[in-house]
């Protein structure tokens, strides 16, 4: 952070979509120097993009990884609770503004920025879950929201004179319009879409990532990413990955480690399998993975008599040895199941939200406590 230190009036929590860049344009435009962070999780983030940004866009930004205060918070339950999937919005952006809260204090910027825009997100960009986000992060009067500023409350740096509030916007609801106008001005040849892309938001991938977080104990980013590989099976704090396409192949060669186990065909093309799991691999569950990740060898097995076994190459901590197996669906690993996890979430936000309302109701009857201290 030395290298930072005095260089910028603000930092800007930067996602790559057009809000964000927008809302670092806007105070940019007002000669302030802005530093957008670009925060990474196995959910979100997509750092590589960096340098585009910063060509198209005229933007300076730094990537600042958050994974493990993600993890945390996803196995923890968020205390505003999850969305309609696995998304903690509210709770996600109290982390992103505590984060750059924190390092706005390092580097001696003076405010932060944030391209959110009012009543765009019914979980995350309502007023009440905007002022969430100021409280818990102790951001409050920092925090500038630059689109819709005219339809806020003046923050500190606002009627301090710092920013000027006469040009920012009041931008507000769902519409895209007044985005894409402002884009066309400031000449933008490639158009962004208004979000960063989380994954936490897609039902598929939030079920298996659910999944993730039930079968093993100390899930990493690394794990996750065998949930973007195609097809996605467990059972009993076992993970099977599934390739469908050849990128899906490139992801499960690219994320292996050695205690997993690598599973194709021995004597004819066909999908590739990862198998990970927190505990031993024994015959049977090699034996049982095996069988589902040849079932899928389509043309391998197509003319093939019912079964009729195959061979199947296993390789696991640097060795290789071979088994035969009968392809077939039924084995012991299932899907992910989108009810399973919707059922669990619904539990989990009712006891969030019993646990809120108890806080708020200890916090009044202390406050009651000490004004009737006060009347003796």
């Amino acid at each position: 952070m030395k290298d930072l230190l005095n260089k910028y009036d603000a930092v800007a929590l930067f996602s790559g979509g057009l809000d964000s860049i927008l809302a670092m344009r806007v105070i940019m435009d007002q000669g302030l120097k802005v530093l957008g962070l670009h925060f990474v999780s196995p959910f979100f983030g997509k750092p590589d993009s960096i340098p585009k940004w910063k060509e198209l866009y005229g933007v300076d930004v730094r990537a600042v990884d958050i994974s493990e205060d993600m993890l945390r918070l996803i196995k923890n339950g968020p205390k505003n609770g999850f969305g309609s999937c696995l998304n903690p919005c509210t709770d996600c952006h109290t982390l992103m503004a505590t984060k750059a809260r924190e390092i706005m204090e390092a580097i001696n910027a003076k405010f932060i920025i944030s391209g959110e825009v009012l009543w765009q997100r019914p979980m995350s960009q309502r007023p009440d879950a905007m002022n969430i986000v100021h409280r818990d992060s102790h951001a409050k009067g920092i925090l500038l929201r630059p689109l819709s500023a005219l339809k806020l409350e003046p923050t500190e740096v606002e009627k301090s004179g710092l920013v000027d509030r006469s040009k920012l916007l009041g931008i507000y609801g769902r519409g895209r319009m007044d985005q894409l106008q402002l884009a066309k001005a400031y000449g933008f040849t490639e158009i962004p879409g208004s979000g960063g892309g989380c994954i936490l938001t897609e039902r598929k991938s939030s079920t298996r990532i659910w999944v993730l977080f039930n079968e093993f104990e100390h899930p990493n980013r690394e794990d996750f990413l065998l949930t973007q590989a195609g097809r996605f099976f467990h059972h009993d704090g076992y993970i099977l990955a599934i390739n469908k396409t050849s990128a899906n192949a490139e992801l499960l060669e690219s994320c292996q480690k050695a205690s997993d186990i690598v599973l194709e065909l021995a004597d004819d093309m066909g999908p590739l399998a990862v198998g990970r799991s927190e505990k031993p691999w024994d015959a049977f569950m090699i034996a049982e993975a095996a069988s589902l990740m040849a079932s899928y060898a389509n043309k391998a097995i197509r003319n093939l008599p019912a079964g009729t076994a195959v061979r199947v190459s296993v390789k696991h901590e640097g060795a290789e040895h071979f088994i035969s197996v009968v392809p077939k669906r039924e084995t012991l690993f299932k899907e992910a199941s989108w009810e399973n996890m919707q059922q669990c979430l619904k539990e989990i936000n009712k006891r969030m939200t019993e646990a809120r309302l108890a806080d708020k109701k200890a916090k009044f009857y202390t406050w009651i406590s000490r004004k009737e201290y006060k009347k003796q």
